[in-house]
Order: C-alpha cells, then structure tokens, then sequence
C-alpha cells in the first residue's frame, strides 16, 4: 500500500518526466523538427535573395510559399546546406566586390621599390613603326628615408638580329622625381618608333639612381604596319 502511494506520490512530481524515456524522446524529436523547420526557412530565403541578385533585380520579392527539393538547389545543382554557403558568397561577392572586380590574376603593374630596393612587373609595350607607344611606371618610398632626387633613365633597347632603338627615343616624363619619405610617385615613359625600325623585340633596362641595382625591364614589340 505504501509502495502504490509512494508510486502516485513520485509520478504526481512536475519533474517527474525527466527520468522518463519516452517523454524525453519525444521533446527530443520536437526539438530536431523545429531547428529543421527555421534551417529549411533560412535556406529558403537565401536562395531566394541569391537567385533575385542573379537576375538583376535589386530587391528581390520573397515569398512565404515553401520551396521543394528542386527550387531550392542553386544554379550548381545543389541542395541543403550547399546552397545555403554558395548563395551566401554569390550575394558577398556581387555588393561587396562588384560587377566590375579586377582580376587579381592579372598583370602586375610596373612599380620601383625604393625602400626595399627591388621592382614589380616589367615594362610591354606594342608599337607599329612609325608609332608611339607609352605606359606609366609608379615608384615608391614607403620608408622614413629620403631619397631626394631620383633620376630615371632608359638605355638603348636591342633586338636579337642587332637591330635598334636608341635611348633618345625613350623618353622619361619626369626624368627627375622628389621622393621624400612615405611617398610615391608616377612617370611616363615613352617610345618614340622611328619609320626605319625593323619589326621585332626590342629589350632593354629602365633605372633608377635611387637604389643599388634598381631597374625594371623594358620590352617593346615592333610591329610592321599594315600595308
């Protein structure tokens, strides 16, 4: 008798479902179902908000109508957590970086470090004989020194077969350049091709007084004009 009222007494307890097992697998699957739900629900309105950005259209209409399994793979095809990642990177990269991102692949930009005495990229230029052919060239002081006047010069550029263009056709705008610290600077270079340059590469060396062994080379392409 004591043992049934004990019983009654200790099911009666509002903590009495903590030891009991099916009680905790049920709020356990309840649980599982509602983190589902509003995972299933953010998926959705990422995709949705990918899929607008895609399209051109500024501010994408989102509706409350659940998305099946097809609706809701991305432009690769994918569903479940895949488009949730891919959508979320699609919208980054379309505000943050733009339509018009450059590619960080590509060219480097002819540059003279003064301060760490060393170059970036070359010079290539495409000229037709007779023709000028021009490209800018950035130097730079990122140090506390200064480096006064800096004098930059071009040399006499060769072609393989013997052929060239002499260095008072390469013209340095300005051929002198202040670069007091924390600075930077850019020039023009310029390549005057005379009529009777043949066709062909011509190779060369543009320097710098403001570094030991500063330079960057020059590499310009003759073509032969269009008859």
């Amino acid at each position: 008798m004591d043992r049934e009222i004990d019983d009654a007494s200790f099911n009666d307890l509002p903590w009495a479902s903590v030891f009991d097992p099916a009680a905790n697998a049920r709020a356990l699957n309840s649980i599982q179902a509602e983190g589902f739900r509003a995972a299933s629900e953010l998926v959705d309105r990422f995709i949705r908000i990918a899929r607008g950005s895609l399209n051109g259209t500024d501010w994408p209409t989102i509706s409350s109508a659940p998305l099946n399994n097809e609706q809701r793979a991305d432009i690769f095809g994918a569903t479940d957590v895949a488009p949730l990642i891919r959508s979320w990177w699609s919208v980054v990269g379309q505000i943050v970086l733009g339509a018009d991102a450059q590619d960080p692949s590509g060219p480097e930009q002819p540059a003279l470090d003064l301060e760490r005495v060393e170059s970036a990229g070359r010079i290539d230029l495409v000229a037709t004989a007779p023709g000028v052919a021009t490209t800018e060239v950035w130097l730079h002081n990122r140090g506390t020194t200064d480096f006064g006047d800096v004098t930059v010069h071009c040399g006499e550029l060769l072609a393989h077969d013997g052929n060239v263009i002499p260095s008072d056709a390469v013209w340095v705008q300005p051929q002198v350049v202040a670069m007091p610290p924390r600075s930077s600077r850019g020039i023009a270079v310029e390549v005057k091709v005379a009529p009777d340059v043949a066709p062909g590469t011509y190779r060369g060396n543009l320097l710098a007084s403001g570094g030991s062994g500063l330079w960057l080379p020059v590499v310009v392409a003759v073509e032969a004009a269009p008859s």
